[in-house]
């Protein structure tokens, strides 16, 4: 695969996930899609003997804790913004 269509895509794929993890509390799921999209890929990988969790799992981990904290920071960040929007609507 050509490096710039890959990062590219994965810049794609960033963007997307920030922009998913932000929107509104109710729609807590689309932060979601990224992390769940990548723990499939692990598994298919996994599953396919392509990736060995004993001599592998730092690289594995780190991704997956980071899209996961970008998520929960996005949705709090939402949470936050929509309590602020209801407090200014109060008064």
């Amino acid at each position: 695969m050509n490096p710039v269509i890959l990062w590219i895509t994965a810049a794609a794929v960033t963007v997307f996930h920030f922009w998913a993890s932000r929107r509104k509390p109710k729609y807590w799921y689309l932060g979601g899609i990224v992390p769940a999209l990548w723990v499939g890929t692990l598994m298919l990988l996994f599953v396919n003997d392509m990736i060995h969790i004993g001599e592998d799992w730092r690289i594995l981990l780190f991704p997956t804790l980071l899209l996961i904290l970008i998520w929960i920071s996005g949705h709090e960040s939402a949470k936050k913004k929509e309590m602020d929007r209801m407090k200014a609507q109060d008064m």
